[in-house]
């Protein structure tokens, strides 16, 4: 097999992640920017909590909030996704926890705009090189920047 036939097979086996029915997104702002998450993954919107600082944390990290008797990691989702910072955005998108011991995260956002369906054909490659990017969805009101949601990682 050639250098060649190994990206083939990758672009093949990332294609295949995004299924060929259309799925149902959250779309939210940042800024000027729009980006989208499954939404499958968000437990609920939310406004912004009292937040407590917390210690010897990622620098995209806030703090820790309570979200209905539960301690929840708010996240400077700007920072996060490298484009620049605000940890006063007013909005929190709380995402499920994968079990009882997992944590739970809320991503702070400026605006969430609203649940749509993302057609596969509508979804191209990242021009760059993120995990944290799953593609950019093409719609009629511009770009759209497709982000995984959190993991405990």
């Amino acid at each position: 097999m050639s250098l060649g036939d190994n990206a083939e097979a990758d672009a093949d086996a990332d294609a295949q992640s995004i299924s060929d029915e259309p799925t149902q997104v959250l779309e939210f702002e940042i800024g000027d920017e729009r980006y989208c998450v499954v939404l499958d993954s968000v437990t609920e919107i939310i406004d912004r909590q009292p937040v407590r600082s917390l210690p010897d944390v990622p620098p995209h990290v806030v703090g820790a909030m309570d979200y209905r008797g539960v301690t929840t990691t708010l996240v400077d989702t700007a920072r996060l996704l490298g484009v620049g910072s605000n940890p006063d955005a007013p909005r929190v998108i709380v995402f499920d926890a994968a079990d009882e011991e997992a944590t739970v995260y809320g991503w702070l956002v400026d605006e969430v705009d609203r649940v749509t369906d993302v057609d596969p054909d509508t979804v191209d490659d990242a021009p760059f090189g993120d995990d944290r990017t799953r593609g950019i969805v093409r719609s009629d009101d511009g770009l759209v920047v497709w982000v995984d949601p959190p993991t405990t990682d």
